[in-house]
């Protein structure tokens, strides 16, 4: 009986989890990223999230649920990704969870009255008029498609890393963390400095087309960060 219940409980997380909305984005008008994270710094603390990380434009928050014997001990990530653009910032948010080890993505729906929240209080929306401007990509809601990579790569010279010039909103690479002006140094392994443009842009295509990961090193601020690729991460 025990176990039956167990398994009941494994079954209602992963629906839940699989059920929800992965990643929110919403642009917030005529302000720039430091008041967007002031304001979500703001409103997360309130809540009782920690801040795990900081940089001028993403802010990582945490908490933990679950009392570890009733109810599975997981520790929860959310990402806050601040792109400024035309004088104004494209927010996105995402969440992931830790169990016993294992990361994975987690649904943000209950994070949804929060980012509304922000948005209102930075540029005064009501918070009622706000939406999801992430295309919902569910089984079942007639929107599914294949990710983009979305990415805008330059490279200065021959033996130089490939700068990000833009990050697409809604592509894999804003989905893992990726913002504009990032270095990127690696790709699968291999040094960029090794690599011409037109070469990084077909790799990234074919990768793409097999659906393969890509596992890529950037540098944001002079530290280096290990991101995976994956449309099917979720």
């Amino acid at each position: 009986m025990k176990r039956i219940f167990w398994v009941a409980v494994v079954i209602t997380v992963f629906v839940s989890v699989a059920s929800a909305a992965s990643l929110y984005t919403v642009t917030i008008s005529d302000t720039d990223a430091q008041t967007v994270q002031d304001a979500t710094i703001e409103i997360m603390t309130g809540k009782n999230f920690t801040i795990d990380e900081i940089t001028p434009y993403k802010a990582v928050f945490t908490k933990s649920f679950g009392d570890g014997f009733w109810t599975a001990s997981r520790l929860c990530y959310v990402i806050f990704n601040f792109v400024e653009r035309d004088g104004n910032v494209k927010l996105m948010v995402s969440e992931t969870e830790k169990v016993n080890n294992i990361e994975r993505k987690r649904g943000i729906d209950h994070l949804v009255p929060l980012v509304k929240r922000i948005k209102s209080a930075v540029d005064g929306t009501p918070e009622e008029s706000v939406s999801n401007e992430a295309k919902n990509q569910l089984p079942g809601s007639g929107n599914e498609r294949e990710k983009a990579l979305g990415l805008k790569l330059a490279k200065d010279s021959q033996d130089s890393f490939v700068k990000i010039l833009a990050v697409e909103p809604g592509g894999l690479a804003a989905d893992a963390g990726v913002l504009a002006l990032d270095i990127l140094e690696e790709i699968n392994g291999r040094s960029t400095k090794d690599m011409t443009l037109n070469a990084i842009n077909s790799y990234f295509a074919n990768k793409m087309a097999a659906k393969s990961s890509i596992m890529i090193v950037i540098s944001r601020g002079g530290k280096k960060e290990l991101l995976m690729l994956n449309e099917n991460e979720e």
